[in-house]
């Protein structure tokens, strides 16, 4: 490892010592404004909260366009159930595994913490050629762009924009899906549960989960419809109650976890247990990748709710609706290999006060496609008698593939590393969508070392791309210096 990659790794070790969840961005924020002051470079903040660093030209290249750096402040914060982790006070603990990190049980914050120290290293190195430098740092990224989308205008005067939020090194991302959240809500009517029954948890967990863009057709298990699967497969009758059921955390994660209270007859207690265990069998044989998959069954002795539970036809139409809506990929591109035009995920449930709540997330990189997906999840739930609302929107990022900003990023990494770049878009949701929508004459670009398994505490970073990721960084800038 040379020297620049252990600073940069100091510099995101330092940064994932500050809580940084979405909404809860403030002390990262004041941490780089108290360092640009240390360093004598402007900085302000717009009225959501967006950060912006002005680092000055190398002498005598004050004349090339101002080129602007940009990253997200906040990071997705998922763990594995058994982590005791507290996300609003304790640092993320970096572990070295040869040329990967990762975190303790948490997601490690390289999304997008990378881009924070890529930006903050290129101000610091007093020795590069660059031209100036507007580091654009914007908040809540993760929970639905909402930094982005409020960015004030002429908060910063540069036109050409490096995005530092991709997970593939070698690769420039030029287009990106759009996406929409519709969350679903219903009311539900609660009966009383007999004296004699009793009250058992079902689980599912180990599951892989993963960002609900860029692994979406990876065919990883959601733990929703694993559970909404075998409380779909108990006999009918009277004997088994369901009293709530939870699952997922973020709209943009795959859900991890799932659980579901059951209230079920004595004499019927060793049936559900075997049902189970048969569901674990069938989910493992069907999902083979989740090797860590399972499901427990823990019975309660307490008195939940006053032994209330949701109605027996109100719990087959909720776990209907559980089942009918969509989750995976729908759609293929047509003009990128391998590329997930439309998608849905089903990625948070709970019951609560007598009321369901579903949050949904579809993308698409085709407008009529976004709205037909999001139809069908509306379509639904009208069918389930539940509400849905439209959340958290925004346009797809439409490739631009004569970008001068491109034919620039292949010339240099040719010239870095003899060999052609990747071009791509994705299916993820990227603030160059916003960004190029509030300012047209944007040319922009995404890049980002590589990383794995993001918004789940499986991910991590490839450490030699982060330095190659510096390398060709250094030689872009020195490049786009000598513009005019």
């Amino acid at each position: 490892m040379n020297a620049k990659t252990r600073r940069l790794l100091e510099i995101f070790e330092e940064i994932n010592r500050i809580p940084r969840c979405s909404k809860n961005e403030e002390a990262i924020a004041c941490w780089f404004d108290a360092w640009a002051r240390a360093k004598s470079f402007p900085s302000r903040r717009d009225r959501a909260g967006n950060l912006l660093i002005t680092v000055p030209a190398t002498p005598g290249r004050e004349a090339a366009p101002a080129v602007v750096i940009q990253g997200h402040l906040d990071m997705v914060c998922e763990k594995t159930p058994a982590s005791t982790h507290d996300f609003t006070r304790d640092p993320i603990r970096i572990i070295h595994d040869g040329d990967w990190i990762h975190a303790d049980e948490t997601t490690l914050g390289a999304d997008n913490g990378v881009a924070l120290a890529l930006g903050l290293a290129l101000a610091e190195d007093g020795s590069l050629i660059r031209p100036t430098l507007e580091l654009l740092f914007t908040v809540d990224e993760e929970t639905g762009l909402t930094g982005a989308k409020k960015l004030e205008p002429g908060f910063f005067r540069g036109r050409t924009l490096i995005n530092l939020d991709s997970e593939t090194e070698g690769v420039f991302t030029v287009g990106c899906a759009g996406g929409r959240d519709v969350t679903i809500t219903r009311e539900l009517r609660l009966a009383s549960v007999p004296d004699e029954f009793r009250f058992t948890r079902l689980a599912v967990g180990g599951l892989y989960g993963g960002h609900s863009g860029i692994d979406i057709h990876r065919q990883r298990a959601n733990a929703l419809k694993l559970l909404a699967r075998v409380l779909g497969d108990l006999p009918a009758g009277d004997d088994f109650r369901l009293v709530e059921i939870a699952g997922g955390t973020k709209r943009n994660a795959i859900p991890r976890d799932a659980s579901a209270r059951v209230a079920c007859a004595v004499g019927r207690l060793t049936e559900l247990r075997k049902r189970v265990a048969e569901a674990e069998r069938t989910f493992r044989r069907e999902y083979a990748t989740e090797r860590s998959l399972f499901f427990s069954f823990t019975q309660e002795d307490g008195l939940p709710h006053g032994r209330k539970a949701i109605a027996p036809e109100e719990a087959r139409t909720m776990v209907d609706l559980l089942l009918a809506l969509p989750h995976g990929a729908a759609q293929m591109s047509p003009d990128f290999s391998d590329l997930v035009m439309t998608s849905s995920n089903l990625a948070v449930t709970h019951t609560a006060d007598s009321r369901l709540s579903v949050i949904t997330s579809q993308r698409s990189l085709n407008v009529p496609a976004l709205n037909a997906m999001s139809g069908t999840v509306r379509a639904i739930a009208a069918l389930a008698g539940a509400q849905a609302t439209t959340e958290s929107e925004y346009p797809p990022w439409t490739p631009q593939l004569e970008s001068p900003l491109l034919q620039r990023c292949r010339e240099v990494y040719r010239g870095c590393y003899g060999k052609e770049p990747g071009v791509r878009a994705i299916h993820a949701g990227l603030e160059c969508a916003i960004i190029g929508d509030l300012y047209p004459d944007m040319d922009m670009i995404s890049l980002g070392p590589t990383t794995e398994n993001a918004h789940s505490p499986n991910e991590r970073l490839y450490v030699p791309s982060l330095s190659h990721v510096w390398d060709f960084l250094v030689a872009l800038l020195q490049s786009l210096s000598q513009d005019r």
